[in-house]
């Protein structure tokens, strides 16, 4: 039998190096990891998930700082929304059963990954596009924060299509202004569930573990990665995720 420790250790392996190269966050990898390899409940997984997310945002995001792929104004905007709705998400968790959350993920999931599949970057619309869509962009941030305080994702899993198609920045400034993001609004979540004794740091610690092993190495790749390969590998995890993710509810239903 796999030690549990080894299981948790791992997920943050995983995590930390895609969630760093993508710019996610690396929850988008973590709950669906906790809940399926591990057999955690989601609502033990989240709180972990979010509480390790802000390592993966440190140490991914001081990669694309050195690079100069971060927007910090627009991330210091967006991130103050955004903390709004982790907030006010993870003060809400308890509420929902577990079945609707995951379906509710599975939905968004799926359609940011067709979106940004089928995007192509328009120069031309770049400048137009950011002072048209902040505002909707800031909307969108705060909802991004209630989902990502229910769900335990970072976030990046929308706010990078919301930055690269919405705001018009580039993939790869894209990817590392989510990472620093997610860190401002991870921490607000962990916040709230350390205070409502949530959070196990049994889990937490071992996550950690590997987080930071791969991280730091996940920014790396992902500040030097083509912008068109990073949209295939994004395609490819979140439709992965949203499957597993929607399988077991589904069941339920059926």
């Amino acid at each position: 039998m796999i030690p549990p420790m080894f299981i948790y250790v791992l997920c943050g392996l995983t995590a930390g190096m895609l969630g760093g190269y993508l710019g996610l966050g690396g929850g988008i990898i973590m709950v669906p990891f906790l809940t399926i390899a591990a057999g955690l409940d989601i609502k033990v997984a989240v709180p972990v998930s979010v509480t390790a997310t802000v390592v993966t945002s440190i140490a991914s995001s001081n990669e694309y700082l050195k690079k100069g792929m971060v927007d910090l104004e627009l991330s210091i905007i967006l991130a103050l929304f955004m903390v709004i709705g982790t907030i006010t998400g993870s003060s809400l968790s308890p509420y929902i059963p577990s079945e609707y959350i995951q379906m509710v993920l599975t939905i968004v999931v799926l359609y940011t990954a067709v979106s940004l599949l089928k995007s192509k970057n328009n120069v031309s619309k770049q400048i137009v596009d950011r002072n048209k869509n902040i505002m909707l962009a800031a909307i969108i941030a705060i909802f991004t924060g209630v989902l990502s305080g229910l769900v335990g994702i970072g976030g990046g899993v929308i706010i990078v299509p919301v930055l690269y198609l919405l705001i018009g920045l580039p993939l790869s400034t894209s990817r590392g202004t989510s990472s620093l993001m997610i860190g401002f609004s991870a921490s607000a979540a962990s916040i709230v569930y350390f205070l409502n004794d949530q959070i196990d740091f049994q889990i937490v610690t071992g996550v950690i573990i590997g987080i930071i092993i791969d991280g730091k190495l996940g920014g790396k790749l992902g500040a030097i990665a083509k912008p068109k390969i990073v949209k295939i590998i994004f395609f490819i995890v979140l439709v992965y995720v949203a499957i597993k993710l929607a399988y077991k509810p589904l069941m339920d239903i059926l």
